[in-house]
């Protein structure tokens, strides 16, 4: 196998014949990536030995000191799902990676993989594996059966939101909601000592990119007139995400939190989506909020590989000194 660049037309047209492939997947979601982190993705081809077009992955690459790091997905650019996509046979393609990594001179990689059943290759070709989970809830065919799929605790702080007040709005355009949105994701990440993980030009070019073809969706809960509460819901095919959410914590009385998520979900359902990724189920207390809508765990993997002396000992001291480092470099 070899990785080469792949053309817009060439990429497209793969994902067209490919059912398989997801939102973090598509060329769009590549110029999200770069123009919201800084980063560059490389999309890559994955041809066979006969020279066929075999697979794609989009390959994000950032230099941090004197170090090139590339992961599908990288790490810290809002992208949980990625890897490569396609029929194809891990054994072949992890060398055909690692070739890639050692002509382009990149120092570590990363890659998350949905088949959990690829651990032992993974380890085989040098990679330290961890097994994540997200949290996928299925959306049923009407409004009835998605109400009775939330935890009783989650239908009462529905009612409660509703009773006192809290109203939700659906952004219908950018000015509606990015600057309320982005001074509350500040006020979260301030009370932790933290940089919000999303600029505010990484919420412009995602509405940018992702709203006009209706592929956005974004909901603000407002009480006695100020905006407490939001939550960003991007989608694909059938599928949609729970990528970012945000509240001030001393409307909590009020839980906008389960009202939002609980709009979203009517919306999901009228939109025709079949399965409602919540993204992530490894904080215990985060992981229980989204349990109580009627979520389910799916584990996949996440696998990283020091490729050089340089990689070990950086990933040595980001894992005692990460919290500082990232607070330094405003990440």
């Amino acid at each position: 196998m070899e990785l080469k660049p792949l053309t817009f037309e060439q990429w497209q047209e793969f994902l067209l014949q490919n059912s398989r492939g997801s939102l973090f997947h598509r060329w769009e979601w590549q110029d999200i990536v770069e123009k919201g982190f800084g980063v560059k993705v490389n999309r890559l081809g994955i041809f066979d030995t006969e020279g066929n077009l075999a697979g794609i992955l989009p390959l994000a690459e950032r230099h941090i000191w004197t170090l090139k790091l590339a992961g599908s997905p990288l790490m810290g650019i809002a992208t949980p799902h990625s890897g490569p996509l396609g029929f194809i046979d891990l054994a072949e393609f992890l060398p055909a990676l690692e070739q890639y990594a050692a002509e382009h001179r990149i120092d570590y990689l990363e890659l998350a993989l949905s088949d959990t059943s690829a651990r032992e290759v993974l380890q085989q070709h040098s990679f330290v594996v961890q097994e994540l989970c997200t949290l996928d809830l299925l959306i049923p065919e009407d409004e009835e059966s998605l109400w009775s799929q939330l935890e009783v605790r989650c239908r009462n702080a529905v009612r409660k939101a509703e009773k006192v007040g809290v109203e939700i709005l659906e952004a219908r355009n950018l000015e509606e909601w990015l600057d309320p949105y982005y001074i509350l994701s500040r006020g979260v990440y301030t009370r932790q000592g933290k940089e919000p993980p999303f600029s505010r030009d990484y919420f412009k070019i995602l509405w940018e990119k992702l709203y006009p073809s209706g592929d956005l969706t974004v909901l603000m809960a407002s009480y006695e007139g100020k905006y407490i509460a939001g939550g960003v819901f991007p989608r694909d095919r059938s599928t949609s995400y729970y990528l970012d959410g945000v509240s001030d914590r001393e409307y909590n009385k009020v839980v906008p939190n389960n009202l939002i998520q609980w709009e979203y979900l009517k919306r999901a359902l009228a939109g025709g989506v079949k399965l409602y990724d919540m993204v992530g189920a490894n904080i215990p207390s985060i992981a229980k909020f989204k349990k109580s809508f009627g979520s389910t765990e799916r584990s996949y993997l996440y696998a990283y590989r020091n490729r050089t002396i340089g990689a070990r000992v950086g990933r040595t001291i980001y894992a005692r000194y990460g919290s500082y480092l990232k607070k330094v470099l405003g990440r």
